[in-house]
């Protein structure tokens, strides 16, 4: 627990890849190794291993918005008077400005506002959010915003038209309290159009400029729900210069070494949210540091504890402590150790995997028991002695640093004590952590541990069937989609990060990048109401997943299937 108060401190800030903090609890871990005498395994005969994670982008000289007349470079300067949202295939295109209100077509509103409007090769003037948005009775959702409303919908809609940029306008008319600055520094998409959110000062000068008023055309088209589109009968050279940036983080390693030239890799992941909105499950969580105590500070303070008590020993298989950075954002620590590891994977038996096991109320799950023919063997003597109620999958299910391991067939189990309402939240903190059960569940490591390193039988690893058949675990399970998200994806829906493979997902064609904008019908707007709406799913229920797919529009049904949450 002093390991777990300590790494889920306010001091560490929540552990962001990236940041001071996650480099402070780096060197933490590392000299908890030294102290212990393991050996350093990680890169020049350290314990570090380094590797980069994106940083987002970086603006590069060249981005500007040049008006008619002139031409010239600098009128409109970026994260003064706009920020950019995504990016084209160019540097710099110019064309004709055209503005076409809120920039939606919405077939099944009978709504559209090109209508009548040719937009090839133009730059496209469009009004955030969408028509009616404050009146209950409205054709498109009441005061529910729809898909329309995404960011996502209108650069599509515009860039199928053949147009080459786009400029959104703060939708002063309806919200006009809302300030006119702008936040620098998001996150800019590579979608094939240049794409830029103004001021409210910009935007309506624009307009202005044409003799037209803002307003007037939003009450128009909220009255009528008929386009109010034209020229605004002026050019313009938009220019949006991105250079990708990345941070450098580290796993650390260390290694216990064994009478056999093998070893048993332990693992857990050290990183967080830290104090980003990207991924978090909170409204308005923006700048709250995230601790992560049970995400996961538990999972690393168990391999700290676990590495006392094996240290001294020469087990029969080494033992390999890793613990991971950049899991929370894709598996990216354990990914760059399968393609690089630093000890042999020919020789390496087996992985345990150590994710969230800090708020158990008296169950452990384990998942990966069928990659081997010797788990359930050992496991099954752990229970016995255990005072924990545990349940196995044959599977390794979850999104957790067992996966890259998994590929590469290296048999794999998963430690996890459940889900929360705190995961994801600045609510995971430490004073939540069942001490007493945390404690069982590492004493069921141990033991597995223990029997792995000194097992007899080969470490064969055993592919098992993805699809788990309907009810093994009962109608309550959590149902598997099989998906990776895209955390740090903002323009709207949710945006597929990886599938995994023999998942439902992957069997009903479901593909990286893809993004959700609709489930059965309802609105996925981000990460939050596409989580609450599967897990309220049965296994065996089938959905309707509404994808957006290199800029079309199609219809999937997936039936989910039994899993292990994590």
């Amino acid at each position: 627990m002093d390991h777990l108060r300590y790494l889920a401190s306010d001091q560490l800030k929540g552990r962001g890849n990236g940041t001071p903090e996650l480099e402070e609890a780096a060197r933490y871990i590392a000299g908890h190794f030294e102290s212990h005498g393991l050996e350093p395994a990680g890169e020049g005969g350290g314990y570090f291993q380094e590797f980069p994670v994106p940083a987002g982008q970086i603006l590069g000289p060249g981005n500007g918005i040049t008006l008619q007349p002139g031409l010239q470079p600098g009128d409109l300067r970026p994260e003064v008077d706009y920020v950019p949202l995504a990016s084209g295939p160019d540097v710099a295109v110019r064309g004709e400005l055209v503005f076409a209100g809120f920039g939606i077509t919405a077939s099944d509103l009978d709504y559209d506002d090109y209508r009548g409007l040719d937009v090839r090769g133009k730059i496209v003037v469009a009004m955030e959010h969408e028509p009616q948005e404050l009146v209950e009775e409205s054709r498109f959702s009441g005061t529910a915003l729809t898909p329309y409303a995404s960011p996502l919908h209108k650069i599509m809609n515009a860039k199928a038209r053949g147009a080459v940029g786009l400029m959104l306008l703060p939708d002063s008319f309806q919200h006009p309290d809302q300030p006119a600055s702008l936040q620098p520094g998001g996150r800019i998409e590579e979608i094939g159009i240049h794409t830029v959110l103004l001021t409210s000062e910009r935007g309506e000068g624009l307009v202005q400029a044409a003799g037209r008023d803002l307003d007037e055309i939003g009450n128009w088209i909220n009255t009528t729900l008929l386009p109010r589109s034209f020229s605004l009968e002026r050019e313009a050279l938009l220019a949006v210069d991105v250079a990708m940036a990345e941070h450098r983080v580290r796993n650390v390693l260390g290694l216990i070494r064994g009478r056999l030239d093998q070893v048993i890799v332990i693992g857990a992941h050290y990183d967080h949210l830290g104090t980003e909105s990207t991924g978090s499950l909170a409204r308005g969580a923006s700048g709250q540091i995230h601790n992560g105590a049970d995400d996961n500070a538990s999972g690393t303070a168990g391999l700290l504890d676990l590495v006392r008590q094996f240290s001294g020993t020469r087990p029969r298989r080494g033992l390999l402590f890793i613990a991971f950075a950049g899991e929370e954002m894709g598996l990216l620590g354990s990914r760059h150790y399968s393609e690089h590891p630093t000890f042999p994977l020919e020789q390496t038996m087996a992985m345990i995997n150590l994710d969230m096991i800090g708020r158990s109320k008296g169950d452990l799950e384990v998942g990966g028991v069928g990659t081997a023919a010797g788990f359930r063997e050992v496991l099954d003597s752990a229970r016995e002695t255990s005072e924990l109620r545990l349940s196995f999958s044959d599977v390794a299910r979850g999104s957790s640093d067992h996966v890259p391991f998994s590929r590469k067939r290296i048999p794999s189990l998963f430690f996890f004590s459940g889900l929360h309402e705190d995961y994801h939240r600045p609510s995971d903190d430490w004073e939540r952590i069942n001490v007493d059960t945390l404690g069982q569940v590492l004493e069921v490591v141990r033991e597995t541990v223990e029997g792995l390193s000194g097992w007899d039988g080969p470490f064969e690893y055993t592919e098992v069937p993805r699809r788990l058949a309907r009810g093994e675990r009962g109608d309550r399970s959590r149902p598997l989609l099989g998906v990776l998200l895209d955390t740090s994806w903002g323009l709207g829906g949710v945006r597929f990060d990886g599938i995994l493979p023999g998942s439902p997902a992957d069997g009903a064609g479901l593909q990286t990048g893809d993004i959700v904008v609709r489930l059965d019908g309802e609105a996925v707007t981000g990460l939050e109401e596409f989580s609450r709406s599967l897990g309220s799913r049965r296994v065996g229920e089938r959905v309707r997943l509404e994808l957006l797919r290199n800029g079309m529009t199609i219809e999937v049904d997936v039936e989910l299937s039994a899993r292990l949450p994590g």
